[in-house]
């Protein structure tokens, strides 16, 4: 009863700590410009206003993590143009040439290291349907469709070729998320998609004839490509 008692206290007083360090989030908006803080803590609200939460305090905190995302992106990829506007500047041929390299590397490399940190977060309030969302806020929603576009062209697909179209749209979520602009997110996504595409061919499918035989049918519905 006593080993029970104690885990029991233990899980209470480790949830209660999660608790209070979750309610200890901080918008990082010191030193930055209130027009761009105020445009951030706009777009997000939205993302989050879509999840509909009920606890005030919760959607609150999720809208801080979320900005702070934004922020932490933004201050990234600065840093990156930094160094290699210096390099372009200061240096010449090969050692200009691994000055931006290394820039860019420092920048992946800061990327991938925070990009975990962002869901974990996020998963003290939110669960994983409600992360899922916000990450397509943050995408334009361009997975879920682009995911139903593809069903609606190819309505013979396969479960495992849905899957599979699923699992790489999945993919580019996740890398379109960190991307620099609402551009380089849509790149993302397009290059997924002539992946995909070239997953279908091989296949046997013939796209052009399935995107034919599509517009047709969307026309009929009254509707447009």
């Amino acid at each position: 009863m006593n080993i029970i008692l104690r885990r029991t206290t233990l899980f209470l007083s480790l949830f209660i700590l999660s608790i209070l360090n979750a309610r200890a989030v901080e918008l990082d908006s010191i030193n930055r410009d209130p027009d761009y803080v105020s445009s951030i803590v706009s777009r997000s609200k939205k993302i989050v206003d879509g999840l509909e939460l009920t606890n005030q305090q919760a959607a609150d905190e999720v809208l801080k993590i979320l900005a702070n995302r934004y922020f932490a992106l933004n201050d990234i990829y600065k840093i990156r143009d930094v160094k290699i506007a210096q390099a372009k500047e200061a240096l010449e041929g090969n050692a200009k040439k691994e000055a931006m390299e290394s820039a860019r590397f420092e920048a992946d490399a800061a990327l991938y290291r925070s990009h975990f940190a962002f869901p974990a977060a996020l998963s003290l309030y939110l669960t994983n349907d409600q992360i899922d969302a916000i990450k397509n806020g943050m995408t334009f929603n361009v997975l879920n469709v682009t995911y139903t576009a593809y069903q609606d062209m190819i309505p013979t697909l396969a479960e495992e070729e849905k899957s599979q179209i699923y699992v790489w749209l999945v993919e580019a979520r996740e890398l379109a998320m960190d991307a620099e602009s609402s551009n380089k997110k849509h790149e993302t996504f397009k290059k997924y998609k002539g992946r995909i595409n070239n997953y279908l061919s091989a296949r046997g499918y013939d796209l052009s004839k399935e995107r034919e035989a599509w517009a047709v049918r969307v026309k009929a519905r009254g509707g447009t490509l």
